[in-house]
């Protein structure tokens, strides 16, 4: 209905302006001017009004379309038209506060009056210009008649400009009118959807709504905190019963731990006296074929030795037989200068013979001094095949130095019977003779007597060897039973620990079976078995890692122990080598002291036949 009256008041508006202009139109340019001037600002206000009137329309077709519930207001605000929205949701939240209406139309009402005023000020302006002048100007009634025509159009002019004003004031004022009348109803539709389904969206509605909850709250918080005094008791004492079985299984797991951790103990300590054992074991396994070879060889160089002394000795008999009878022959002619020559030899042969003997016996002493402090490991297989042969040594030296002997008081006997008959002189040199033959006995006796005491101490080192062998075989195996029952014992104590976490898992799983039956609607109590449930675990994984850590310093020593077996197994395979390096050194310089003093006796022989 209203876009009907709306439509009318504009069309009537509209004619009357139209025609006003229409009658202006080719006769007064002044009067046609003001009234176009109308019309414009006619047309101005009622465009603002179709827009006007165009927001009344999509404000109510977006309350015509709420959706119940308003689960998203911002999305339905959307829907609302730009120039009304703010305004819009300002009502809807605080309830008050109007809608905007036309800004320019009230305005262009006025400014319609007064553009109408405005011609009807021009128009008298101009009949009273032409009245003046038709007064003065003439005297004739008819030429005033003429002259008065003019300013009666003027009288056209403010009189139709301000019909076109008033008319089209009236026009958009009625327009307005209906346009305020429209937003009206739009603004009463607006607060019935505020009071219904906009209500929740307003703040008095959620004030009230706040203070509701907030009486329901204070309602239920004597009753809750009734519940959450029991539910404290309750935590109180499940928190107390759950610290007792806490302590008791902790102190039991310490327990155990401890006994398990003694077993531990012993169980290494056993299982290193056995890997020192074998340790052992296998180092005088791995030594005794080199001693033996080494052995082997000394002993064999010994029996070559003594064969090539045997052969020198016997050739040097025979030599000497021959030049004892060669001698015998010449001895009536030459024999003041040989025995001279003899005396002279001989005493160089006593010196040679005390120097070799002192350089010798002064380099055994100090090569068996050194083997003394550095041989400790010796096989008692070796002592009776040294024994042997240093015993046919002896033999074959004493059988030599008999040899020798008979010739020499052969020689004696001879020699005597020949100063019996040259004399003093005689006497003198064979005295001299004898001398150095007891002082070849002496000194070859004391020779044997420090072969025999360098044999004692060869076997008392044989025998220390012997024992340091059984020792170290003993050793390596208590260290092969130590590391197995380290291993058996370590496994065992894991086994029993992950059983022991089974049964206090299962132990704990159950308990907090029971506590989630009574205490089913408290969350915080069940956190408390799950804190309970983790603490065991850090207990658990604390115990492991410090069983894990006792096995890694175990490995650590056991490591150790091996190094330093191994070390002492280098140790001793050095000072064996070295050993055996300085006996065979010993026995090619004691060689070398043989054939220097069997060779000077030959020497001073051939220097006599010459």
């Amino acid at each position: 209905m209203s876009k009907r009256f709306f439509a009318a008041a504009f069309a009537i508006g509209l004619l009357l302006v139209g025609w006003v202009g229409l009658g202006f139109a080719g006769s007064n340019w002044l009067a046609f001017f003001m009234t176009a001037a109308i019309a414009g600002v006619y047309l101005l206000g009622a465009f603002e009004l179709r827009q006007f009137r165009a927001a009344n329309a999509g404000l109510s077709a977006a309350l015509a379309d709420i959706p119940e519930p308003l689960a998203e207001p911002r999305h339905w605000l959307e829907r609302v038209p730009a120039s009304l929205r703010q305004a819009v949701r300002l009502r809807i939240e605080e309830e008050r506060g109007a809608l905007p209406g036309p800004a320019l139309t009230p305005y262009l009402v006025g400014l319609l009056v007064m553009l109408g005023m405005l011609g009807t000020f021009v128009g008298m302006i101009v009949t009273f210009q032409g009245a003046v002048f038709a007064l003065e100007g003439s005297a004739d009634l008819q030429a005033m008649r003429a002259a008065l025509a003019e300013p009666i159009k003027g009288l056209g002019l403010s009189f139709g400009t301000s019909v076109a004003g008033v008319a089209a004031s009236a026009m958009l004022g009625l327009m307005s009118a209906i346009s305020r009348r429209e937003r009206l109803e739009v603004a009463r539709q607006l607060d019935q959807r505020i009071a219904t389904v906009l209500r929740p969206l307003s703040l008095s509605h959620q004030r009230r709504e706040t203070f509701r909850a907030l009486q329901a709250q204070a309602g239920a918080l004597p009753r809750v905190a009734d519940q959450l005094e029991a539910l404290m008791e309750r935590i109180e004492a499940r928190g107390r019963q759950l610290d007792e079985q806490l302590v008791a299984r902790q102190g039991e797991f310490h327990r155990e731990a401890t006994l398990a951790y003694q077993e531990l103990a012993r169980a290494v300590g056993a299982s290193l006296q056995d890997s020192l054992a074998a340790g052992a074991a296998a180092a005088g396994a791995s030594i005794t074929p080199v001693v033996e070879a080494a052995m082997a060889r000394i002993v064999q160089d010994s029996q070559q030795l003594h064969a090539r002394l045997g052969d020198a000795a016997q050739a040097q008999v025979d030599a000497l037989s021959e030049r004892f009878g060669a001698t015998g022959r010449e001895l009536s002619e030459h024999w003041r200068a040989a025995l001279q020559q003899q005396a002279r030899a001989g005493e160089a042969v006593a010196g040679s013979l005390e120097r070799a003997l002192a350089s010798f016996t002064q380099g055994f002493e100090q090569r068996s001094g050194s083997l003394l402090a550095a041989v400790q490991d010796s096989l008692a297989l070796a002592q009776a095949q040294q024994a042997d042969s240093e015993q046919r040594r002896l033999q074959a030296w004493t059988q030599l130095l008999a040899g020798s002997e008979e010739l020499v008081r052969s020689r004696m006997a001879t020699e005597a019977r020949w100063l019996e008959q040259h004399g003093e002189r005689m006497e003198q040199v064979a005295q001299a003779a004898a001398g150095v033959i007891d002082r070849l006995r002496d000194e070859t006796s004391g020779l044997v007597e420090r072969d025999n005491m360098a044999l004692r101490e060869r076997t008392a080192l044989l025998e220390q060897l012997g024992s340091l062998l059984e020792a170290v075989n003993h050793a390596a195996g208590e260290q092969r039973a130590a590391i197995e029952t380290l291993v058996a014992s370590a496994s065992g104590v894991l086994d029993q620990a992950a059983e022991r976490f089974d049964q206090v898992l299962q132990a704990h799983a159950g308990r907090a079976a029971d506590a989630a039956a009574h205490v089913a609607a408290s969350s915080i109590e069940l956190a408390s078995v799950g804190e309970a449930f983790g603490q065991g675990m850090q207990l658990f994984q604390a115990a492991n890692d410090k069983v894990i850590a006792a096995l890694q310093r175990i490995e650590a020593s056991l490591l150790r122990s091996t190094a330093r077996s191994d070390e002492q197994l280098a140790y001793y395979v050095a000072q064996a080598r070295e050993v055996i390096d300085l006996s065979i050194a010993s026995q090619q310089g004691l060689v070398e002291h043989l054939r220097q003093a069997q060779a000077t006796p030959l020497a001073l022989v051939n220097g006599a036949r010459r």
